[in-house]
């Protein structure tokens, strides 16, 4: 194989350093982090749901109150945390096995009763139900655009009525003097591995796979959903271009 697959690079860095895996900081990875580094992860997943619903509610919704929310790529439950104490429930979904068992620890040692977590797949099979809030950020990045679209697809048709979408993924790169390496990660066997060894890291350390979507064709499956309404914001995470999508999706009269 020569692109190692993404799921199962996943699961490396659940087993291996599950925390950077998230937020690659080298504060976050194993080897360093500390009690007070993992209270600032979590802080910085506070920060970031606090933003969310601003944004949601200056932009889409200003009375979004929220019952059940799904959060995409959960991971350790950076996100699923916090937006515990916010809604009546959170479904945290993920690849990595791994992952998911550090994230209900971290839940079960803060007292969070009310996140469920499942195992993913591309049709979501495990997830039942509609949500008020859909939320994904910095993960679709890392799955193969055909796989990608599909469960952003998913993900859209799980939105309550009335619910909001709130969606990132990345359509660009803005560097050049890499594109030999990302052809070399994507068709050379073994690349990834001497990469590794190159920059100091074990040879068959996890990799995360950088994919850019066709930002047309992700409008239009929010369209389609019969979104009424739209904010968008750039990001950009070292030269990795993207965009954090929120839409919601028309309340049907009673």
């Amino acid at each position: 194989m020569l692109k190692p697959s993404t799921d199962e690079e996943w699961e490396k860095f659940g087993k291996d350093d599950p925390y950077f895996g998230v937020v690659s900081c080298d504060q976050f990875r194993k080897s360093s982090l500390t009690d007070a580094g993992r209270e600032e992860f979590f802080r910085s997943g506070q920060r970031h749901i606090d933003e969310v619903f601003a944004k949601i509610r200056t932009h889409l919704d200003p009375g979004f109150a929220p019952k059940r929310a799904l959060d995409f790529g959960c991971g350790v439950g950076r996100l699923v945390l916090p937006l515990a104490g916010m809604v009546g429930e959170v479904t945290g979904v993920d690849i990595s096995e791994s992952m998911l068992a550090e994230a209900r620890r971290n839940c079960a040692s803060r007292s969070v009763g009310n996140a469920t977590f499942v195992t993913s797949d591309d049709r979501l099979s495990q997830v039942t139900g509609t949500y008020d809030l859909v939320h994904t950020y910095i993960v679709l990045q890392h799955i193969p655009v055909q796989r990608g679209m599909r469960i952003l697809e998913r993900l859209v048709a799980l939105l309550a009525d009335g619910g909001v979408g709130v969606v990132h993924l990345t359509y660009a790169k803005a560097y050049a003097n890499r594109r030999f390496i990302q052809f070399a990660k994507k068709h050379i066997p073994l690349a990834v591995n001497l990469i590794n060894l190159v920059k100091g890291r074990r040879f068959s350390a996890p990799h995360m796979q950088m994919n850019t979507y066709h930002l047309n064709q992700v409008f239009l499956a929010i369209q389609r959903s019969g979104a009424v309404g739209c904010h968008s914001e750039f990001t950009d995470h070292g030269g990795e271009l993207g965009v954090t999508v929120y839409f919601r999706k028309p309340k049907l009269p009673s």
